[in-house]
C-alpha cells in the first residue's frame, strides 16, 4: 500500500466491490426505491468509513508530534488521544465517506438535483474544513504526523470521489477524473522506478502545490451543484485541470531527473 492515501486507495477498492454487486440494477438502469437508495449510500459510505478508521487505527504509532530532529528510532512527543484537530479531519473524511455513497447511487441512473446538492455541500463542507484542521493544530499545539497523513489522504481520496460523483450525476466532465487519479499516477511512477532501481530525486519546495489543490477543492463544488455557473463550469473545470496536471508534469520532471537542480538527492515518496 503506498504510504500516502492509503485510506483513500483501500476505501476505493472497497467502494468498488460494492458497486460491482450492482450489476443487475445497472443493466435495467431503472430508478432506484428509495430503500434501494437509502441502503446503497449507507453501504457505500460505511464502506469508506471503515477504510479511513482502518488507516488511522494502522497509524497509530504516528500520533506524536513532529518534533526538531525526530527520527524513526527517536520518535517525537506522544499524544494520548486523537486531539480536536485529528477529529476534525475524520470528520472532513466522514462527509468524503457520504459522496462516496451518493456516487454509487447514481450509478442506478439519473437523479434528482437535490442529489447533486447533497454532494456539493458534503464536499463543500469537508473542503472549507481544510483550513480548520491545521490552524486548530497549530493553535491548540497538537500538530502530529498522524493529522498530516490523514489530511493527505482524506484531500486525495476527496479529489477522487467527488468528481466521480459529478461524472456519474451528469455534471462533470469525464476528463475530469484525470485531477483526482494524478496523484495515484505519480505515486505509482516512484514505486515503480524505485523498484527498477532506477534514482528519483527530492522535490523543491513549492507552495504552488498547495494552492493548485486549494483550487480543485473550491470548483468541484461549484460543479456539483445543478445550475451555478453551468454555462463558464467547462471553462473553468478545463482550466483548473489543466493547470494541475502541469503542476504534476512538472513535479514529475524533478523526481525523475529531468529536471535537475545542484544538490538533489535521492528521494523517498512524498508526504
Amino acid at each position: 500500500m503506498l504510504e500516502t492515501g492509503g485510506a483513500a486507495a483501500a476505501a476505493t477498492l472497497g467502494f468498488g466491490v460494492l458497486l460491482a454487486t450492482e450489476w443487475v440494477w445497472l443493466v435495467s438502469r431503472a430508478d432506484p426505491s428509495p430503500e434501494t437508495a437509502a441502503v446503497t449510500w449507507a453501504a457505500g459510505t460505511l464502506l469508506v468509513v471503515v477504510g479511513l478508521c482502518a488507516y488511522a487505527y494502522a497509524n497509530a504509532d504516528e500520533n506524536v508530534a513532529p518534533g526538531d530532529g525526530a527520527t524513526e528510532s527517536e520518535p517525537g512527543r506522544p499524544y494520548d488521544s486523537l486531539g480536536l484537530p485529528t477529529a476534525v479531519t475524520l470528520a472532513r473524511g466522514f462527509l468524503v465517506a457520504g459522496v462516496a455513497g451518493i456516487a454509487g447511487v447514481a450509478l442506478y441512473g439519473p437523479l434528482s438535483p437535490s442529489w447533486a446538492w447533497a454532494a456539493a455541500v458534503g464536499y463543500g463542507a469537508a473542503a472549507a474544513l481544510d483550513a480548520l484542521d491545521g490552524a486548530l493544530a497549530r493553535r491548540l499545539d497538537r500538530v502530529s504526523r498522524l493529522g498530516a497523513r490523514l489530511d493527505t489522504a482524506v484531500d486525495a481520496f476527496g479529489l477522487l470521489v467527488a468528481p466521480l460523483a459529478g461524472v456519474f450525476l451528469g455534471e462533470l466532465a469525464w476528463w475530469y477524473l484525470s485531477v483526482g487519479a494524478a496523484r495515484y499516477v505519480f505515486l505509482l511512477g516512484l514505486r515503480l522506478r524505485e523498484r527498477a532501481g532506477r534514482p528519483t530525486f527530492d522535490l523543491p519546495p513549492r507552495a504552488s502545490r498547495r494552492v493548485l489543490a486549494g483550487v480543485q477543492m473550491a470548483v468541484v463544488p461549484l460543479a456539483l451543484a445543478p445550475g451555478v455557473f453551468d454555462p463558464w463550469m467547462l471553462l473553468v473545470t478545463g482550466v483548473a485541470a489543466a493547470a494541475l496536471l502541469l503542476g504534476f508534469a512538472r513535479d514529475w520532471g524533478y523526481v525523475s531527473g529531468r529536471f535537475r537542480r545542484e544538490g538533489d538527492g535521492n528521494a523517498s515518496v512524498p508526504e
